[in-house]
């Protein structure tokens, strides 16, 4: 059985009006279809090609500077790490707008603005905080360009680049690194430290990933940190155990025998900071130890950063 068309006010049924948008939508969808096809025939001429790749790879390796960092617009054009020097860390960040950024004073923005997304929000945010020093660099399909931090966070010192010199123990039992210098313990074998680029809430952050054991605390020891007014640091979970909203773990921070707090790293997905005053030891060198504790460890792979500022 088919349905009776609409009647209008006086009765009668609107197949004119029916009709007039059945065709509509027809030419909406081979509209859109067609705009479709269209971009994927254009897409592999707007993507860059290996010999752009290998141009940008050229002019970073000649320009950059220590202190120089590379972002990438849009933020999931993975490729770049390929050809990116090894020396540069790579900002693949969705905004750039609250990310502190640690140590770096240059960024040079790797665009593809041919590509689905384009510079994204990344420009925009560096021109919230940086200059910038020339006009861009068309290398193909790509486009560089430099931008100057007006207020760089630099840093005393970034502690997971001092993982290599730090004393690790899980309870009372010592561990030791191995040759690529991760921290276990044989008598602790699911207790784990080292310094990685680890998922945490879908982005790459670089911390100490530690996994203590089970009812044990893990302490981790970095020797002679030069200490300012605050120690700043992040925390997260590790993966999809923060979704499951009860990954909880707790990161105590302590200079010497003194307790200066504590961070309750919450049952949900993200880069959480903290801060402590340290102006007390301002101007010192200080062993600085980070403990952490979970009450069941299996789903809580702890990350966590760190740096002391001036």
């Amino acid at each position: 059985m088919t349905s009776a068309p609409a009647p209008t006010r006086g009765g009668r049924p609107q197949r004119g009006t029916s009709r007039w948008w059945a065709a509509l939508l027809a030419a909406s969808v081979v509209l859109l279809g067609s705009l479709g096809l269209g971009f994927q025939a254009t897409l592999a001429r707007r993507l860059p090609s290996p010999a752009d790749w290998t141009a940008a790879a050229a002019l970073l390796e000649r320009e950059a500077l220590p202190g120089d960092a590379v972002a990438l617009a849009p933020w999931w054009a993975e490729r770049a790490r390929e050809i990116v020097p090894a020396r540069l860390p790579v900002l693949a960040f969705p905004r750039l707008a609250g990310e502190d950024l640690v140590g770096v004073r240059r960024v040079w923005l790797l665009a593809l603005p041919g590509a689905p997304g384009g510079t994204g929000s990344a420009a925009r945010d560096l021109a919230e905080r940086a200059a910038p020093a020339s006009r861009p660099s068309r290398l193909g399909a790509l486009e560089l360009s430099r931008h100057d931090l007006r207020a760089p966070l630099l840093p005393l010192a970034f502690l997971p680049d001092r993982l290599a010199s730090a004393g690790v123990r899980v309870g009372d039992l010592a561990c030791a690194a191995n040759a690529r210098l991760a921290f276990t313990c044989p008598s602790a074998p699911r207790a784990r430290v080292a310094r990685e680029v680890r998922e945490i809430d879908y982005l790459p952050r670089t911390c100490v990933y530690a996994r203590p054991s089970p009812g044990l605390p893990l302490a981790v020891t970095f020797r002679s940190v030069p200490l300012g007014r605050t120690l700043r640091g992040h925390t997260g979970i590790v993966g999809e155990a923060a979704l499951e909203g009860h990954a909880h773990a707790r990161l105590s921070v302590s200079v010497e025998a003194e307790e200066l707090g504590s961070v309750e790293e919450p049952g949900e997905p993200g880069w959480h900071a903290f801060a402590m005053d340290t102006t007390r030891h301002a101007g010192a060198a200080r062993d600085v130890t980070f403990t952490v504790a979970a009450g069941d460890v299996a789903e809580r792979h702890l990350c966590f950063d760190a740096y002391t500022l001036p």
